[in-house]
């Protein structure tokens, strides 16, 4: 069943028995939404969908574990489940799959949503592996690779900006608020999705030369964070948080060449977490590379269900992807809490199993999914921004372009009158004095253009 079906259908099978529960709790969204109603807090009701297995078509189950956090991602479902990505795919989108893997999932978790039986998600895994043959069968990866790819390309296929401008990558000195919202909407002019409306968030990234103290501070939008995990004791995802923001020394090999000094110096580092998205994912990276060695870090990181504070903003737990075993042979699986009865369940491939609170938190854990718990609806940011007064910076270029438009203007105005008089001096040659002053008025305009 996919959005090709009457929507009527696809409304009956999520909620049969009780057609006034639906309507409290409908997941339809109108094509100009301007938010989504966070339904990770609504109520909780003992009907629930989604609760369904993947089958596992050899060595998938980090794509089967990812699928499944993602289809508990609320408002992206609804979004799907509404048919909207149909209204937004960018068939011109040389970056994206025209299309093609954006309709494909929203099947597969219509599917998830509407069905009570296990599913086989082989036409998905098919394309994907069409589209990139690393995502293929029997091809052992990495989950949070894949999401990265997935969100990526999805996003790419509903990018609403169908002509992307070209955009001054800018850095700043002293950078303040508007900077950082100016340099927000600079990324606007060439994305707007759903992704984005949900996943990205924006943050600075400072560089500090040593030898002069120059700073130079960059806004970048983000995805995800990326948090390394200690190998000795114990750890809080606060405590990670903290530390992936705390100024870092840069290595003999990682000189940056400052603008003031010219020269390549040593340096310092700093990340700065400015704008945090509505859905939250953080990478726990266990997985270690270096010339001579490679292992995976078991070590417990705590991570709260509830109540994550991140500046004045607070994130709940929904869903989590667990990795088991070694670097070269191990196993993926989800635990996610389902929107509707806010329970929790275990998807290990096709077995699904419903578990405590207790056991979510595991030294398992490698991809934690969180949504902002301060907000009753999620809005979608790449409409406000649009609707926001232009910053300085937008309107210094736009009268930058006025100005050279008048410029020119001006200019041949400049050059009308020139030959203006040049015919006015040719037809009155004869009669013109020598000692007239034209001839000089006249290399002025020869000689300036």
């Amino acid at each position: 069943m996919g959005c090709g079906a009457a929507k009527d259908d696809v409304l009956n099978k999520i909620h049969p028995q009780n057609e006034n529960l639906f309507s409290q709790q409908s997941r339809i969204l109108a094509l100009n939404y301007r938010k989504i109603p966070n339904k990770f807090k609504h109520p909780k009701h003992q009907q629930a969908q989604g609760i369904v297995g993947l089958q596992n078509l050899g060595n998938t189950c980090y794509i089967n574990s990812a699928i499944q956090c993602l289809s508990n991602t609320q408002p992206l479902t609804d979004y799907f489940l509404s048919c909207l990505h149909l209204q937004e795919i960018n068939y011109n989108n040389p970056l994206s799959s025209k299309g093609q893997i954006a309709k494909c999932y929203a099947n597969l978790v219509t599917k998830i949503w509407t069905q009570n039986l296990r599913i086989i998600p082989d036409d998905f895994i098919s394309l994907l592996s069409q589209w990139n043959p690393i995502f293929s069968r029997n091809t052992q990866e990495d989950s949070h690779e894949f999401i990265a790819y997935l969100l990526d390309i999805m996003h790419e296929d509903l990018n609403r900006v169908k002509k992307k401008p070209s955009v001054e990558e800018k850095t700043y000195r002293n950078p303040t608020i508007n900077d950082s919202n100016e340099a927000w909407q600079f990324y606007l002019m060439r994305n707007k999705s759903i992704i984005v409306d949900l996943f990205q968030g924006q943050q600075k990234n400072m560089l500090e030369c040593l030898e002069c103290g120059y700073q130079s501070h960059k806004f970048e939008p983000f995805m995800y964070l990326s948090l390394p995990v200690s190998e000795e004791g114990v750890q809080s995802l606060d405590q990670i948080i903290q530390e992936y923001c705390q100024e870092e020394i840069l290595s003999d090999q990682d000189y940056w060449k400052c603008p003031q000094c010219n020269e390549f110096r040593q340096s310092k580092k700093q990340i700065s977490l400015w704008k945090l998205p509505n859905i939250l994912v953080v990478h726990l990276k266990r997985f270690k590379f270096t010339i001579n060695h490679r292992c995976k870090i078991r070590n417990l990181v705590k991570y709260p269900l509830k109540d994550l504070k991140l500046g004045n903003q607070q994130f709940d737990l929904y869903s989590v992807i667990n990795h088991t075993g070694t670097l070269t042979k191990g196993h993926y699986t989800a635990v996610c809490k389902n929107r509707d009865n806010h329970l929790w369940y275990s998807f290990n491939d096709s077995k699904v199993t419903q578990i405590s609170e207790k056991k979510i938190e595991s030294s398992d854990a490698y991809l934690l999914f969180y949504y902002n718990s301060n907000l009753d609806e999620f809005e979608r940011q790449t409409l406000a921004q649009q609707e926001m007064k232009e910053s300085i910076y937008i309107q210094k270029i736009r009268q930058r372009s006025i100005n050279q438009r008048y410029y020119y203007w001006e200019k041949e105005k400049l050059k009308e009158f020139k030959n203006q008089i040049i015919s006015n001096f040719t037809q009155k040659k004869t009669s013109i004095s020598k000692t007239s002053p034209s001839p000089c008025y006249l290399d002025i305009f020869q000689s300036g253009t």
